[in-house]
């Protein structure tokens, strides 16, 4: 069974919190996950150590309550979105002799994505919509050509007939091919304001 850290889940106990507030405690729930995480490291015999990777709302919660929570991983629900903080969470996972996954999961149809945040109890500016599904992208391919070593499983989220959320493993035949399917995804902040306001 996994150990989950989720600065989401932790919001919910900060005094003051609403969802409709979401955004105000963002940081302090972040920075309150990243102590549980290190702690997490030190403590637990568990050796695989999953770095949930993809921007909001793309539906990287359910992925892993769905697929993920039965095994026995050590998981970090976060968007992932920056490189320094991507890099910072790897090297402590390697001190303390542990096995990073990274599962990153991609929407299908970033305009989808949008709706499905815009319609979240959690309520952000739709700027950290932009910012996130940018900065994940960008972090991945940076994981995926500074960790060789590193295990990335690619996601795709999308929704069936019944508007039930599914996912689909992508299947790379090499590091390379992998690379230059993630060279192709990027895109900035304005690339995607612009996909998800047409």
């Amino acid at each position: 069974m996994s150990i989950l850290i989720s600065a989401d889940e932790i919001k919910k106990e900060l005094k003051g919190y609403s969802p409709k507030k979401s955004e105000e405690f963002h940081h302090e729930s972040a920075q309150k996950a990243d102590k549980i995480f290190e702690k997490t490291l030190k403590e637990s015999k568990y050796v695989d150590v999953v770095l949930l990777n993809g921007g909001t709302a793309s539906g990287k919660t359910e992925f892993l309550s769905t697929q993920l929570m039965d095994k026995d991983y050590i998981i970090h629900d976060a968007t992932m979105s920056s490189e320094l903080g991507a890099d910072i969470k790897l090297k402590k996972i390697y001190k303390a002799k542990k096995r990073p996954i990274i599962f990153s999961v991609i929407p299908d149809d970033l305009k989808r994505a949008f709706i499905a945040f815009l319609n979240r109890d959690r309520k952000f500016s739709d700027i950290h919509f932009y910012k996130t599904h940018a900065g994940s992208r960008k972090a991945v391919l940076w994981i995926a050509k500074e960790y060789p070593n590193v295990k990335i499983v690619m996601i795709e989220s999308s929704y069936d007939k019944m508007q039930n959320l599914q996912f689909a493993q992508l299947e790379f035949t090499s590091r390379k091919s992998l690379v230059h399917f993630l060279e192709g995804i990027q895109k900035s902040e304005d690339d995607i304001l612009n996909e998800v306001q047409l």
